[in-house]
């Protein structure tokens, strides 16, 4: 089973809460072979709601018919479909391949090496928004400003590299994010209100309100 505890600490996930073999067998009917890491997720953390569903999407079962492509297995959206997301059909058999986006389903790029970073960088964009205790503000910040994060927090370790001009995300604990994008707007979250007090404490001081 793939390992998705930086995911499952995040959002203090517990308990499995995914798709059974039967509703999986669903995209594996239209698509054939599907990567494993694919399925894991799907299978483990597929059917929790704050995790895949609080800003964009990820593609349930019944809805890949609505998503076909000739080259790419369309997997997740943007919440307006502004873009998607997918993995290209050639590689279904690898475990753990690339992930590409598109906003016209034409032109893909690059966006994650890897499935399990694509998934776990989406962790922590979604948590920005579906954490017990998020900002609730975007600011505006300045690259002296962007220094002070990067001095003082870690750098968690996936990003992304097309999405928003880019994603990147910070915190110094299991269950914060701090989420850097468009390279100078930044919000944040954290699971307990300690943890999103030491982020506020400096980051709300930071730049203008956007």
């Amino acid at each position: 089973m793939t390992d998705f505890s930086i995911i499952k600490k995040l959002f203090d996930i517990t308990e499995p809460n995914g798709f059974t073999e039967n509703e999986i067998q669903i995209v594996k009917d239209i698509f054939g072979y599907l990567p494993k890491v694919f399925i894991d997720y799907y299978a483990e953390l597929g059917k929790i709601e704050n995790l895949n569903h609080t800003q964009d999407s990820l593609i349930v079962p019944e809805r890949f018919q609505h998503f076909q492509h000739d080259d790419y297995l369309v997997f997740y959206s943007e919440n307006q479909k502004a873009c998607v997301w997918g993995i290209h059909k050639d590689n279904l058999s690898n475990t753990n391949l690339p992930v590409y986006i598109s906003y016209d389903e034409q032109e893909w790029n690059l966006e994650t090496e890897t499935l399990s970073e694509f998934f776990t960088a989406m962790a922590f964009l979604q948590a920005g928004f579906a954490l017990e205790f998020p900002s609730n503000a975007f600011y505006e910040v300045q690259q002296h400003e962007l220094d002070l994060i990067s001095q003082n927090f870690s750098n968690k370790g996936v990003s992304f590299n097309e999405w928003l001009e880019g994603v990147k995300f910070y915190g110094n604990h299991d269950d914060d994010v701090i989420i850097i994008m468009s390279n100078n707007q930044v919000f944040y979250a954290a699971n307990s209100e300690k943890h999103f007090i030491e982020l506020d404490e400096v980051l709300s001081k930071l730049g203008e309100e956007l």
